[in-house]
């Protein structure tokens, strides 16, 4: 079984938790894909006339999956790209805007309506199921390379069984634009970073379910803690005081911006209203001195701690 033989497919439930079929039209691009099952096995209390065990029992399940897929746009300004579905089932609303013959497609995180996925992982021949999946996505930004999301996906259970890979798949063309002359400001700063990266911190949690075969309902997103880390260089004072803005930071709702990409359709902006700098790690790169900065990505009025916009 080759290991590039493989395909991800994702697909929004209509009953919580209850697996949906699959279709060549449900696959994404992905890679980088790794399956861990989680399997309780339980000891039964046995005491007697000899040390040797008792069969145990078999108990609760769940899986994670996680993979990365590239930043892309459809090719289309307006036309959510197929790895909307896998960002709504991480508590983020995918929007095209406006309404009516929209022009671009807004991505911000949310906190409502948040549905769950079915997933399939296709193996060269076999098929992992995955079914009442919510999850958890950072996004990865690197000087000179396309950006990624690293998808981590909890399952409420799942099934292997043997299926071929799907036929008649359609990818997207679009190739993901490098992170570069990006016109990149923090607090109106142009900070010379290489790499930057916003994860969402999804708190995940299962429901159990005794009526369930695998004793949980579904996976749940029951908050977040978005965060942002960046690694620029180091400067004077004068020219930016990264450590007063660190021990200012309750004063301090510093904006970000960034924009890579310059075809119709493949357009990538990244803002976040309120980054707020939580530690400053001095750090050596090939040489020179940099840091490394976490920031706290805090709400202006809601639901828009970041924002993706592709155009």
């Amino acid at each position: 079984m080759i290991t590039n033989l493989a395909q991800i497919a994702a697909v929004v439930e209509d009953e919580e938790g209850t697996a949906e079929a699959l279709t060549a039209a449900d696959v994404v691009l992905a890679g980088n894909i790794k399956f861990t099952p989680n399997d309780e096995f339980n000891e039964r209390p046995a005491a007697g006339a000899s040390f040797s065990p008792h069969a145990g029992v078999p108990g609760i399940r769940s899986a994670t999956i996680e993979f990365d897929v590239s930043i892309a746009g459809s090719g289309t300004a307006g036309t959510a790209p197929s790895y909307g579905v896998l960002l709504q089932g991480c508590a983020c609303a995918v929007t095209p805007t406006p309404t009516e013959t929209p022009t671009s497609v807004v991505i911000t995180p949310g906190s409502a309506s948040i549905p769950s996925l079915t997933l399939g992982f296709y193996e060269d021949g076999k098929l992992k199921t995955l079914r009442g999946c919510r999850g958890d996505v950072n996004f990865i930004f690197e000087t000179g390379k396309g950006g990624i999301m690293h998808f981590v996906f909890t399952a409420a259970d799942y099934v292997d069984t043997d299926a071929a890979l799907l036929t008649g798949v359609t990818y997207g063309d679009e190739v993901p634009p490098a992170f570069m002359a990006a016109g990149l400001t923090i607090d109106s700063y142009a900070a010379l970073i290489g790499k930057l990266e916003i994860r969402s911190q999804n708190k995940i949690a299962l429901r159990p379910d005794m009526n369930s075969t695998s004793g949980h309902k579904s996976a749940v997103i029951t908050g977040r803690r978005p965060v942002m880390t960046f690694d620029p260089e180091e400067t004077l004072v004068a020219t930016y005081a990264f450590y007063t803005k660190l021990r200012t930071a309750g004063n301090l709702t510093a904006g970000l911006e960034f924009t890579i990409g310059a075809t119709a359709g493949n357009i990538i902006a990244v803002a976040a209203g309120a980054v707020q700098y939580m530690k400053v790690n001095p750090a050596d790169v090939n040489g020179w001195r940099t840091l490394g900065i976490d920031c706290a990505l805090n709400r202006t009025s809601g639901d828009d701690e970041w924002t993706i916009t592709l155009t």
